[in-house]
């Protein structure tokens, strides 16, 4: 029988505030166009460029804070493109009650992943290499540095799910659980990111929440 991992209950998603993430633009060119790049090794497409860049570059024009970032699932690769630049702005900006409140989702994420990785780890199944992608992404702040890790973290969770469905140490159904609930984690940091300094109480709780 699959062992059946206790997860926890949906984290809370403040709702959106006005400031919304500005979309990708794209520009308009003349020139001939140019072939999408094949798939690489991991059949991941890849990452032409991350929504919001430009505004990162605002705030920190001149940052030589990088990381390189592995990655292996689609979820991650979608975040990384789509909203990993919106929550890194945001972060480097936030103020008072809006920094204790993304700490406390980031330090939960990050406590709920290395949880779910040591269960996955108990049921020693064997380890299989997955192709992965690698990415540079700027740190803004040490909070930005924490997304990363939790990136890194959920990948992870997902290979290390993947290893115990091949072993049929888990169900198919836990493992869509456990990254369901992993998801969840990571985009509630985002629901947090959205609304500004000002609706926030010093103690990090939402006002009118």
């Amino acid at each position: 029988m699959a062992a059946v991992l206790e997860l926890p209950s949906d984290p809370d998603r403040p709702a959106d505030s006005d400031d919304a993430r500005p979309a990708l633009a794209l520009a308009a060119s003349s020139a001939e166009p140019v072939p999408p790049a094949p798939p690489a090794s991991s059949g991941l497409k890849p990452i032409a460029r991350l929504t919001s860049d430009s505004r990162v570059a605002r705030i920190v024009p001149e940052s030589d804070a990088v990381t390189v970032l592995l990655y292996s699932s689609q979820f991650a690769r979608d975040f990384i493109r789509s909203d990993y630049n919106f929550c890194a702005a945001k972060i480097a900006v936030a103020r008072g009650g809006k920094v204790r409140a993304l700490e406390t989702a980031l330090r939960d994420a990050a406590n709920w992943f290395r949880k779910t990785n040591e269960w996955i780890s108990r049921h020693d199944a064997r380890g299989i290499e997955l192709p992965h992608e690698t990415i540079e992404l700027i740190i803004t702040r040490p909070l930005a540095g924490l997304l990363v890790r939790c990136l890194t973290l959920f990948d992870r969770v997902f290979v290390g799910t993947l290893e115990a469905l091949l072993a049929e140490k888990i169900s198919s159904t836990d493992r869509a659980n456990i990254l369901t609930n992993a998801e969840k984690r990571i985009k509630h940091i985002v629901q947090v990111c959205m609304p500004d300094n000002d609706q926030y109480d010093f103690d990090g709780e939402r006002r009118g929440q």
